[in-house]
């Protein structure tokens, strides 16, 4: 064939250097957050399957042009180790040093906050030359893992999902 066939959405945008949206440039950073405390073993008990959502609320201003104003909601899905209850030497395959156990699933929820939230928001810097974390707060609506235990993922845990898994995974939308 032509190699011409395939779904495209989007559009380039000023906001980030990347040409992006800062929605998606955001969303696509926590993503890889979440990689790198697992693979650096700060959050041992993640395990690889996330998902990652973000929206912000923008200013227009009268020119027609927008200003972000604020993180309005950020959701983050993320596979872990059973809480309370897992163990790094069981979990973490090659693991020698001293065993722990997984924290509950709220200490879960706030480290994901503290090590992959504000982390990540502390290290974009936005157009005005602000880190994004000055557009988060207690008006930001977290939802971390909100709908409880995310212990199976993968191709078992999305069984009889097809197209909108196959386009997050994709293009992250």
């Amino acid at each position: 064939g032509a190699g011409d066939q395939g779904i495209m959405f989007g559009y380039a945008s000023d906001e980030t250097e990347d040409c992006m949206p800062l929605t998606h440039s955001v969303a696509t950073k926590l993503g890889k957050k979440l990689t790198d405390v697992r693979k650096s073993g700060k959050l041992w008990w993640l395990r690889p399957d996330g998902k990652t959502q973000v929206t912000i609320e923008y200013l227009q201003k009268a020119d027609g042009s927008v200003e972000p104003k604020k993180f309005h909601t950020i959701v983050i899905s993320t596979q872990h180790a059973e809480p309370s209850r897992a163990t790094r030497c069981k979990e973490v395959a090659g693991y020698t040093g001293a065993d722990e156990t997984a924290p509950s699933m709220e200490e879960m929820n706030g480290l994901i906050v503290e090590e992959v939230i504000k982390a990540t928001l502390s290290e974009i810097i936005l157009k005005n030359g602000q880190p994004a974390l000055t557009l988060f707060g207690g008006f930001t609506h977290l939802h971390i893992n909100p709908s409880g235990k995310f212990i199976i993922g993968g191709p078992q845990g999305d069984a009889g999902l097809t197209v909108g898994k196959i386009i997050i995974n994709t293009h992250g939308g």
